[in-house]
């Protein structure tokens, strides 16, 4: 119908439209589209917050590191690769579950240095990959990973998308108004009489257009500085993580060095069943630091000590000793290492045992301090007063940008289908998602060592493990293999003292058997 009396309102046939047009009524079945789809968005956002796991307030759910193993296991298959080690029992590629696929025994501990027949740690992968080294492929792919699976970052992408489609709908519905107005315009102007002022409507929304731009620019300033500082805060905090698990990895790696240089040569057997005791139990302190960052069987307090003595790095009464411990089981096994550390230097006949005792001592305590200073970084935050400004600064703006856009935004070609609104719906997105981005940098940077592309502990305490492995076993060596020259460290030491600076003969007054008179006859 075409009625100049006709009231502004929803139709969705072309004969209940006030201008006859099948374009209007497509219009205003465009706008429920948008409503209904909006409603449904909300509606899963519902559904994933009440399915969330965990006990936690906010819907935090990692990466998921498992999900991330099982595709590189899967990539690993279809190259052919089944085994992880070669012909000589070493490691050929780097093992996804390295701590759990190593193979430690008392027996293979003790084997001397240059036995070929020593299984040694599984290798394993960079503790942390930068990003930045990646290429433009696994970059695509490490991002699509990220949102196919990060539930966090699905949730903020749903409610900007549902809002984006409010704010559609809303500049759709005033190029609807704008459409009956125009249309009315021309019903009266044909019948000859005046417009009515109550037809001026386009012009009172253009004109708010301007003083309602300038109002989100002024107010964007202080949630953004807040968003700006707290990200910065977080970088750092990050970077004190990284920090502090290196520092603790040094101060292990500082041990086994020192361990493996108490004994004299040749290491007794008692010695090197003492020193892996000790390798045994820096292990498990280092995983115990790590466990609530780690697989599932390493976060159940019921399993993990379990799970450490079939790794054989406990005893099962160390096992039970420990769990009794509760939540000092750290303090316990620092105290456990240097109770063995006693035991040890008290079986060395070495000279300096007991300045190495004083550093050793020293070590362990500033290990127990770092390892809790790791745990105690996770409460150090800004003020909730700074955080709950920052959210409600944030979220004021958001429902500027979602009221203002659809104006912002709009655009009257006065074409048939003006309600199509495409800038509307992306311009609000985009901008709530800019919004939203820092949220999800929050949860991400507030603990480094839960996703797949974070720092990997596992991985940390690896490579922590193989160097332990090495250090602590540097003396385990037998003497009557080395007595040719060839073998013999400390005679190839004196040849290449000579040879650097043969005068060391002349310079000193010699007699047959001194230092300088052995290695002349030597290299004659």
């Amino acid at each position: 119908m075409d009625d100049c009396t006709a009231r502004f309102g929803a139709c969705f046939s072309e004969s209940t439209c006030s201008d006859g047009e099948k374009s209007t009524a497509y219009g205003w079945i465009f706008i429920v589209c948008q409503l209904v789809l909006s409603a449904l968005l909300f509606l899963t956002l519902c559904g994933m917050h009440i399915s969330k796991r965990g006990d936690d307030e906010k819907i935090i759910v990692s990466t998921g590191r498992h999900k991330f193993l099982e595709m590189v296991k899967k990539q690993l298959s279809r190259h052919g690769r089944s085994s992880l080690t070669d012909e000589k029992n070493q490691p050929s590629i780097y093992s996804l579950e390295p701590i759990s696929e190593t193979k430690r025994s008392e027996h293979n501990f003790m084997k001397n240095v240059a036995d070929t027949t020593i299984l040694y740690p599984a290798k394993s992968r960079p503790e942390y990959v930068p990003t930045s080294h990646l290429h433009i492929l696994d970059f695509i792919k490490t991002i699509t990973f990220v949102a196919a699976n990060d539930e966090y970052i699905q949730t903020r992408m749903i409610s900007c998308a549902s809002l984006a489609l409010l704010s559609s709908a809303a500049s759709s519905t005033l190029a609807m108004l704008f459409k009956h107005e125009r249309n009315i315009r021309g019903c009266m102007a044909g019948l000859g009489q005046m417009q009515d002022c109550m037809l001026d409507t386009k012009e009172w929304f253009m004109g708010q257009k301007d003083p309602f731009g300038d109002t989100l620019d002024s107010f964007k300033f202080l949630p953004i500085f807040l968003i700006l500082a707290y990200i910065a805060f977080l970088v750092n905090r990050w970077r004190d993580f990284m920090i502090t698990s290196h520092t603790i990895q040094g101060k292990i790696q500082d041990v086994g060095i020192l361990v493996g240089s108490v004994p004299d040569n040749p290491v007794t057997k008692e010695e090197k069943k003492q020193i892996y005791k000790i390798y045994r139990l820096l292990n498990a302190a280092h995983i115990m630091c790590y466990k609530k960052f780690m697989r599932d069987e390493f976060k159940n307090d019921d399993s993990v000590y379990s799970q450490l003595v079939e790794m054989d790095l406990l005893t099962e009464k160390e096992g039970i000793h420990l769990g009794s411990m509760g939540k000092k089981v750290r303090e316990g096994l620092c105290s456990r290492i240097l109770c063995e550390i006693d035991v040890l230097l008290s079986l060395t006949t070495k000279k300096y045992a007991e300045s190495k005792s004083i550093v050793l001592n020293d070590k362990i305590c500033d290990l127990r301090g770092t390892m809790a200073k790791l745990h105690d970084t996770f409460v150090r935050d800004n003020p909730n007063e700074y955080i709950l400004a920052m959210q409600v600064l944030v979220y004021i703006y958001m429902a500027l940008v979602v009221v203002g856009y659809p104006l912002l935004m709009f655009s009257d070609n006065q074409s048939p289908f003006s309600c199509v609104q495409p800038l509307a719906f992306f311009g609000t997105y985009f901008t709530l998602l800019s919004l939203q981005m820092p949220y999800i940098l929050f949860t991400r940077l507030y603990n480094p060592f839960d996703a797949h592309d974070d720092i990997n502990a596992e991985n940390l305490v690896a490579s922590t493990e193989l160097a332990l492995f090495n250090s602590m076993r540097c003396q385990f060596r037998d003497i009557s293999a080395e007595s040719d020259v060839d073998g013999d460290y400390e005679l190839r030491s004196e040849r290449t003292l000579y040879k650097t600076n043969p005068s060391v003969a002349t310079t000193f007054d010699t007699q047959p058997g001194d230092l300088a008179v052995r290695v002349y006859d030597l290299d004659k």
